[in-house]
């Protein structure tokens, strides 16, 4: 006992390179992989089509074809967790080879391909009619691994499918005992060997010796391999038997990870992870991972993990619709809240209005009253220039944003009745596209830069030039032809109109805050007298 505690305890300190990184840099280079996911599928497939162009023509001749045979499993290799139609394809045509050649050894091999493939599309059923077809006494000891193999998979997805009902312990005695069949008759030390004996150590109540099996092996894999990603998501699996919320998160993330990396289609990590962040309420992380994975499954075409997949997403994506919805009456809020700020003000013009005529009428009384009252109406002239601006700011930014919130509500009730449609008309694949596509988002920032940026040049239309007499020369800021503000120009107009803090200019232009420290730090630096800058924006005067 104690010896296992020690080595726990190694293991643990071992992998802590791999378990100790934040959660937020793990999403980050899951992100990152993902926003790469569409190139790494190109260059997967310009591999495949490579090996495709070495395919010889149709022939009888047993040497060209056992020359097809080879490439054929090259191409089911590539395929086995891309596109399973693909792979069932060269599967399918190396078992008439494999007949043509009268090769009992490869008729067996190519019929557990098929198997294999046919188990992962979630076709049982003629799973069960081929292992009643196939001779196991014929077969070699790797043959009859695989074969075991295949009937531990088609446990396991019945497994999965079944679960809550009263079939599931049936079918998961049946995968414990394939498990420690596999165990037992697989070379010791082997992968496979390692993999099945971590499984049955867990079924039979050994987690922690399984995950320490398992921790030590993964040392010897890299993510975009496929025993990377199983062995991740098995530990993430382990750890969520013991309860680890945030190692099971951890070890998701690394699995979907290297799934993405390696091109492996045939996938649930990041369907689990969008499950576990959806219970949390990071709903945006939620939909754009369950997205991605329905997308993978229906490309690779599993219909166990669109079934599982198809449980989550109504959820999530009602989530997601109703944190929108909050987001527009947050808005709305805070348009009313503007509205009474602005009668406020006029409120207040008006008051100033009335006290300045009361002083004209005292001005003959006195003298000494008149002289204090000239210098008291130069004073309240230069408080009513600002306030006429103020005033200006507040008409020209209420309308600007009335008539934009009022759009966005218009193009919200659009889509959403469009999104209805097609929900009631069952058209599941547009719906997705339509709710997957950032076009929406696209488009409402741009509407909401076009009146941001059309408003505050109405009120301080010389802002640009303005801005340029204080930068070096060679260091003028040129908007683009059809541009009215470049994001550069949309930071020095949030200071103009007194917004200085960074993480509300970032919120505003949709950055980080990093980046908006950046851009005033070079702004400053490209100015003619750099400690002033920000102040000598904020003195750019409006033109009444």
């Amino acid at each position: 006992m104690m010896k296992l505690r020690h080595l726990l305890l190694w293991n643990t300190i071992l992998v802590a390179g791999c378990l100790a990184a934040s959660a937020t840099t793990i999403y980050n280079h899951l992100d990152k992989l993902i926003s790469q996911h569409d190139a790494l599928i190109a260059s997967k497939k310009a591999a495949i089509d490579k090996i495709k162009r070495s395919l010889p023509a149709p022939s009888s001749d047993p040497a060209v074809l056992s020359t097809e045979y080879d490439i054929n499993s090259t191409l089911y290799r590539e395929y086995v967790e891309f596109q399973n139609d693909s792979a069932q394809k060269y599967a399918r045509r190396n078992i008439e080879i494999a007949k043509l050649l009268d090769d009992s050894s490869k008729v067996n091999d190519s019929r557990l391909n098929l198997m294999h493939l046919l188990n992962k599309a979630y076709l049982l059923d003629e799973v069960a009619a081929m292992v009643s077809d196939i001779d196991t006494t014929s077969m070699s000891k790797e043959q009859k691994l695989s074969y075991y193999k295949n009937l531990s998979d088609m446990c396991l997805f019945r497994v999965e499918f079944n679960k809550g009902s009263s079939y599931e312990k049936i079918y998961q005695q049946q995968l414990t005992d394939y498990r420690l069949k596999i165990a037992t008759l697989s070379e010791p030390g082997s992968e496979r060997n390692k993999l099945y004996h971590a499984n049955y150590l867990n079924d039979t109540g050994k987690t922690h010796e399984a995950i320490a099996l398992l921790e030590e092996m993964l040392k010897e894999y890299h993510s975009g391999d496929r025993t990377y990603s199983v062995i991740t998501s098995s530990l993430a699996f382990y750890y969520s038997l013991l309860g680890d919320r945030e190692k099971q998160k951890q070890l998701l993330a690394m699995s979907a990870a290297s799934d993405i990396e390696g091109c492996i289609m045939e996938n649930s990590a990041l369907r689990q992870l969008a499950d576990l962040l959806f219970d949390e309420g990071d709903i945006d992380r939620a939909y754009r991972y369950i997205n991605i994975s329905v997308a993978d499954a229906n490309f690779y075409g599993t219909r166990l993990r669109n079934v599982q997949a198809s449980q989550l997403v109504p959820r999530i994506i009602n989530a997601y619709q109703e944190k929108r919805e909050k987001n527009y009456r947050n808005m709305i809020g805070l348009i009313i809240a503007l509205s009474v700020l602005a009668l406020l003000l006029v409120a207040g013009v008006i008051a100033l209005a009335i006290l300045y005529k009361r002083y004209r009428r005292l001005s003959d009384s006195r003298k000494l009253i008149n002289e204090r009252l000239n210098d008291t109406v130069g004073e309240l002239e230069n408080t009513n220039k600002l306030l006429r601006e103020r005033d200006k700011i507040k008409e020209q930014y209420l309308s600007r944003f009335l008539t934009f919130s009022s759009t966005l509500i218009d193009k919200n009730e659009e889509r959403r009745k469009a999104m209805n449609r097609l929900a009631m008309e069952d058209r599941l694949k547009e719906l997705k596209a339509q709710l997957k596509s950032p076009h929406f988002d696209y488009e409402n920032a741009a509407l909401f830069y076009q009146n941001f940026d059309s408003a505050f040049l109405n009120i301080y239309p010389n802002f640009i030039e303005a801005v340029n007499r204080l930068l070096e020369q060679g260091q003028q800021i040129e908007p683009k032809e059809g541009e009215q503000l470049t994001r550069e120009l949309r930071i020095l107009a949030l200071l103009r109109l007194g917004i200085t803090d960074n993480k509300e200019i970032a919120s505003i232009l949709r950055a980080s805050i990093a980046t908006i420290y950046t851009y005033r730090s070079r702004l400053k630096a490209r100015a003619k007298n750099k400690d002033t800058f920000e102040d000598d924006i904020k003195r750019i005067q409006s033109i009444s």
